[in-house]
């Protein structure tokens, strides 16, 4: 099959299953949220942090050399494994190991206990990420999407069960386990490679060179996304941390569910044709216009009805976390068009610029926590959007300079989108100042209308584009 029919064919596989993972998750979301405490979201947030702040030093993410490398062999592969395996120990070790400390600084002592049932995850991965890494160079995305759908899935019905036996935070932690055991089992059935007894550094040192590069770009990603938790969980109790984190998780859905999927595809299919700039640079602007003709009306909307929808979905004792869905919402919308064009410097072969840009946007991140914090959670998530906007002008000036653009691109790209926004926030300010009398649910209705109308004028071809695929997939 040619690269192209599979991206594309990988590319409409790993949507369906983003959308039924998209729905899904708000589906469990909304029932663990009715079952477990803000506290018990704090809690995770804090374990999460933790575990992924030792790792970054502790695991270097060989799959990254696999994809980028396209053919390998088993000898290269087997050494790859056998490393992973080791550094992975070594991780596990160092986590159960400092953990009080973990405990000790946030002011937790229940973390101690957590940390270690979360690390078991930990020693899963090295069983299976070198074979998902072969599927993802070969493009094997029809599978992968069964291997992440399922593992979704069952990971959420244990997540569900344990709340619903009072196992509180636990549930949470059991669903990260849970689908990481279904990945391995399901991982290893589709694709039967297994290492040799074998190790040879000089086989793999290149491939490790790389791989440190790229790690260095994920480092300073990690510091972007989570020094926030670091931060606030220092700063705030673990049920404010809890509404923060439940806010954030709403704002971070479209980077996880939609941004997720392009960087899947994107990574393997601009380094199966590297040396063609004006495809890559084509196929971004693409992807970034079919992520923002979902992500930025829909975050709108949320940001606008956050009120309704949170006491209507989740109950009220998420009303304090109404306040920070209604700012971050714009953070996560402006974070999902630009999250993924890392995979563009990896593509080429220049890993490490993704590093200077994710260096530029933990400083901007930081400062606008360490001033927020002074003053409230409230002022952090402003100034969290203010700090995403400047890290997407940063991206895209770096990104100018290694491949040249025009501002055209960009803007036939967001066109449609930020119509939508507009027209959404016009809106809003008649319904606020009284000017449009509706009721809330009227509001949420007329603001579904307008993204629908105004996604189908701008997007019309595309729709149909998907439509006729959906139709030929059903035949």
């Amino acid at each position: 099959m040619k690269t192209k029919a599979k991206i594309i064919k990988g590319g409409f596989y790993l949507t369906i299953v983003n959308v039924l993972s998209q729905l899904l998750a708000i589906v469990v979301n909304i029932v663990l949220a009715r079952l477990l405490l803000p506290e018990d979201f704090g809690l995770v947030a804090l374990t999460m942090t933790f575990i992924g702040f030792i790792t970054l030093f502790t695991n270097m993410g060989f799959g990254s050399s696999i994809i980028h490398e396209n053919e390998t062999n088993q000898k290269q592969l087997s050494s790859i494994y056998w490393l992973n395996y080791a550094l992975s120990i070594a991780s596990f070790l160092v986590i159960i190991s400092t953990s009080q400390y973990a405990a000790s600084f946030f002011n937790e002592p229940k973390l101690i206990a957590i940390v270690l049932v979360a690390a078991i995850n930990i020693l899963l991965n090295p069983f299976y990420i070198v074979q998902y890494k072969l599927l993802e160079r070969d493009l094997e995305f029809r599978t992968i999407s069964k291997i992440n759908l399922s593992g979704t899935l069952i990971g959420s019905i244990a997540a569900i069960i344990g709340a619903y036996l009072g196992l509180g935070v636990y549930a949470l932690i059991l669903q990260s386990l849970v689908s990481s055991i279904v990945r391995l089992v399901l991982i290893l059935f589709y694709k039967r490679w297994f290492p040799n007894f074998h190790f040879n550094f000089k086989e793999i040192k290149h491939m490790i060179w790389y791989s440190l590069k790229f790690k260095a770009s994920n480092m300073a990603m990690y510091f972007e996304r989570n020094i926030d938790y670091l931060i606030l969980g220092k700063f705030f109790t673990s049920i404010i941390l809890g509404y923060y984190a439940f806010a954030y998780n709403i704002m971070y859905t479209p980077v996880k569910r939609i941004s997720y999927v392009f960087s899947e595809v994107l990574f393997p299919s601009f380094s199966s044709f590297k040396n063609d700039k004006e495809k890559i640079i084509n196929g971004y602007f693409k992807s970034v216009n079919l992520v923002a003709l979902v992500s930025i009306p829909a975050m709108t909307i949320l940001a606008f009805n956050a009120e309704l929808i949170i006491q209507t979905v989740f109950g009220q004792k998420w009303d304090g976390a109404i306040p920070i869905v209604r700012i971050l919402c714009f953070a996560g919308a402006i974070q999902s068009i630009s999250q993924f064009g890392g995979v563009i410097f990896a593509s080429v072969g220049k890993p490490e610029v993704t590093l200077y840009v994710s260096i530029g946007r933990t400083i901007l991140t930081v400062l606008a926590i360490v001033i927020g914090v002074q003053y409230g959670v409230l002022w952090v998530a402003y100034l969290l959007v203010i700090a995403k906007a400047l890290s997407f002008i940063l991206f895209l000036l770096v990104l100018n300079y290694y491949i040249p653009f025009s501002i055209k691109q960009l803007f036939v790209s967001l066109k449609g989108p930020l119509v939508s926004l507009v027209s959404l926030s016009a809106f809003y300010i008649l319904f606020y100042f009284n000017c449009l009398i509706v009721s809330t649910w009227g509001l949420l209705l007329i603001m579904l209308a307008v993204a629908l109308i105004v996604l189908f004028i701008f997007h019309k071809s595309t729709i149909i584009g998907i439509l006729k695929v959906l139709k030929e997939k059903s035949k």
